[in-house]
């Protein structure tokens, strides 16, 4: 069995602490709290290490004597056949230098932390046992007790660690939750940040918001004082009565159209083609066509057909007077101010509108964001459990 793979198994089997005794902590002393624990573990690491570091240094002496005496054995002796003396003496000499590599490997083990630490030497003795493992098995065709003896006390160590390993099994578990905490903590501490830099945000559109509102509120007093006005008064009067000279006109040009012979026109121009077109188009649309050109056309054809009377020229002139009296009453009429307030107004209402939904946006943020930074707080307190700690708010 590998050391590391040893080791993961007792910290998986690992008995629940009682609750009892229950250390309780406040969320505003996690900090101190961690810190003396990570200070604790150091501690304990460094203990560890060092008591590692002795058997080490015991198991590296006493392989150096023990290779040694391997090296001293004398193969020659064993009467055994030279191909087989052969095999043996390869098999020491790259046996013993799988040891010293080994001992060379332990020598410069880096001693950073205590689970890093345990995974490096399980490294260690994972490559020695599968290099030498062939080299060992040639050696002691005739070298056994030699071999054996260098062999024991690389088992010797390995049972020592394990044991070292498993009667502190609870740093590692104990600085795997210091470091989930931590970044935990980082996070809570970054969605925090967050959520403070939402909810400024949505201050901020709020006061916008507000702003846009009075300000639009001012523009509309300002259209009611415009409205209240004298001018702006007989202004909209004009435009009444603009309305009125408008309609009026239309009915005189319809009237006008029933003054008109249309047969009599179509009967004497019937072999002119341009002419029988005049006549068609406003048979068809009197208003349009009679607008395009102020009914000059149409005069025209009953001047030149002798079919206009007094009734249509006292009828052309009622409607003239009514376009000049219009157009008089047009140029009258001042700009309206309430015109560009109105537009100023509309632009308002997009403002106002595109800042609450991005106010709607932000708030929808700040929801998720609570609501992730609970979970959170959820999932830290869970691994507090583990070390029979209670947060309280």
């Amino acid at each position: 069995m590998r050391l590391f793979d040893f080791f993961r198994k007792i910290t998986k089997n690992k008995t629940e602490e009682s609750e009892t005794g229950q250390e309780k902590i406040a969320f505003s002393e996690i900090e101190n709290w961690i810190e003396g624990k990570r200070n604790e573990v150091k501690v304990r690491e460094e203990k560890i290490l060092v008591l590692v570091q002795d058997k080490t240094n015991v198991l590296i002496d006493e392989l150096k004597g023990k290779i040694t005496i391997a090296e001293g054995v004398d193969i020659e002796s064993k009467k055994a056949e030279s191909k087989i003396n052969s095999l043996v003496e390869e098999g020491r000499k790259k046996y013993i230098e799988f040891v010293e590599s080994f001992i060379e490997d332990l020598k410069s083990l880096e001693k950073e932390g205590f689970e890093r630490f345990i995974t490096e030497i399980d490294k260690i003795f994972l490559n020695f046992n599968k290099s030498s493992h062939m080299s060992y098995e040639r050696a002691t065709i005739l070298i056994g007790k030699e071999m054996a003896d260098i062999k024991d006390s690389i088992k010797s160590f390995s049972k020592d660690l394990v044991k070292i390993f498993n009667e502190n099994k609870d740093i590692v578990d104990l600085s795997k939750i210091i470091s989930l905490t931590r970044l935990k903590l980082n996070q809570i501490s970054e969605a925090e940040e967050t959520l403070k830099r939402v909810n400024e945000e949505i201050i901020l559109l709020d006061k916008k918001i507000t702003e846009k509102k009075e300000e639009n509120q001012k523009i509309l007093e300002e259209i009611e004082k415009i409205k209240k006005n004298e001018d702006y008064l007989k202004d909209l009067g004009k435009q009444e009565k603009i309305k009125s000279l408008e309609e009026e006109l239309e009915k005189d040009i319809l009237s006008f159209k029933q003054l008109i012979d249309f047969k009599a026109l179509a009967n004497f121009f019937h072999i002119f083609e341009k002419q029988m077109n005049i006549v068609k188009a406003h048979r068809e649309d009197f208003q349009t066509n009679f607008n395009k050109d102020n009914g000059e056309s149409i005069l025209n054809l009953l001047n030149e057909a002798k079919l206009n009377n007094e009734a249509i020229s006292e009828k052309i002139k009622q409607i003239n007077n009514k376009k000049q009296e219009i157009i008089k009453n047009k140029q009258e009429i001042k700009k309206d101010e309430t015109e560009e307030l109105y537009s100023k107004i509309t632009n308002i209402v997009l403002e106002i509108g595109n800042l609450m939904n991005k106010k709607t946006r932000e708030e929808k943020r700040c929801t998720k964001l609570k609501s992730t930074i609970e979970d959170m707080i959820k999932e830290l307190k869970e691994e507090f459990k583990k070390m029979n700690v209670e947060l309280v708010n």
